[in-house]
């Protein structure tokens, strides 16, 4: 698969050109910018990177980051139903510096009826070891098989994208 992981601008929209994400397979889109914006623009930005048919996944979706960085403002439980209306998948990052869901969220999102994505944010092979904070998060929240999309087989998971 060729993906990416893309930056959501401030009206929402992907930071690559529209022919580049139309053909990834895989786009997980994230805020990595304007991280002071108020609430209800940050959920709106949001909002509408899911209503992307290109994006198949939000990543680390408060943007905190432990110690350094307290979670932005955003509307979960608005970004939770819109991600399952569009199915789109919201991200559990594993690194252990943002474990991004929380469980809170996570629990809040898989009960809104989105599928949940673990993911290690994997910079190199050195922090594939990331996975065990995703999933430890996640049984934190309580999900299940069921809720974890990427316990899929691949016949099932790519039917999400």
């Amino acid at each position: 698969l060729a993906g990416s992981e893309i930056n959501i601008g401030l009206d929402g929209s992907l930071d690559y050109p529209d022919d580049l994400v139309a053909a990834l397979d895989w786009v997980v889109a994230s805020v990595h910018t304007s991280f002071s914006i108020s609430a209800a623009a940050m959920t709106e930005r949001v909002l509408a990177a899911i209503h992307n048919p290109e994006v198949d996944c939000i990543g680390h979706l408060t943007g905190r980051l432990i110690g350094r960085r307290e979670p932005y403002g955003i509307d979960v439980e608005a970004v939770a139903a819109a991600a399952a209306e569009t199915g789109t998948m919201i991200e559990i990052n594993g690194n252990p510096n943002r474990r991004d869901l929380s469980d809170r969220h996570a629990r809040l999102a898989a009960d809104a009826g989105v599928k949940i994505l673990l993911n290690t944010d994997a910079h190199g092979v050195d922090t594939l070891d990331n996975m065990q904070y995703a999933v430890a998060t996640a049984r934190r929240a309580w999900l299940t098989k069921a809720d974890v999309a990427n316990t899929l087989p691949w016949s099932k998971f790519k039917a999400l994208l």
